[in-house]
């Protein structure tokens, strides 16, 4: 069985073993943010990195808000076929989620799918924008001749 050990300020605790590293996690002793480490690891990494730490079930952790990485995809795709705007609710979503994925608050399962989904409301908003500006550059062109 694996032996975990954490940061705390001015140093680390343990051994202890995963379950208690768990349970400690559930109760909230142990925060997303801080340290872990265990044999095997090649470095110390956050709390929140460690699969099913922070879990009851599968991808979900106590206090841990869903993902919403499928919407923000879907609202990103709509924003490069059908209308910009919906790209910049996708581009803000993501921008949101990613943060909240970052502070350990939401399930970071779904970060490829809202980094996808803001990447592409973030191009539906530049071309919407370039095509204004061709479309103005043509007018005023269009005006001198």
């Amino acid at each position: 069985m694996k032996q975990w050990y954490y940061a705390v300020t001015g140093g680390y605790q343990g051994p202890i073993s995963g379950d208690q590293l768990q349970a400690m996690a559930l109760s909230g002793t142990l925060k997303s943010d801080q340290y872990v480490w265990t044999e095997g690891m090649a470095e110390w990494l956050p709390a929140r990195t460690v699969p099913g730490l922070f879990a009851s079930q599968p991808g979900l952790a106590r206090g841990v808000a869903a993902h919403r990485g499928i919407l923000i995809l879907v609202l990103g795709i709509l924003g490069l076929v059908i209308c910009f705007i919906i790209g910049i609710a996708a581009w803000s979503m993501g921008n949101q989620d990613l943060r909240e994925m970052a502070a350990g608050r939401m399930d970071p399962s779904g970060e490829g799918l809202t980094k996808a989904g803001k990447i592409c409301g973030m191009v539906s908003v530049l071309l919407a924008v370039g095509s204004l500006l061709l479309f103005m550059l043509i007018a005023a062109i269009a005006t001198f001749l």
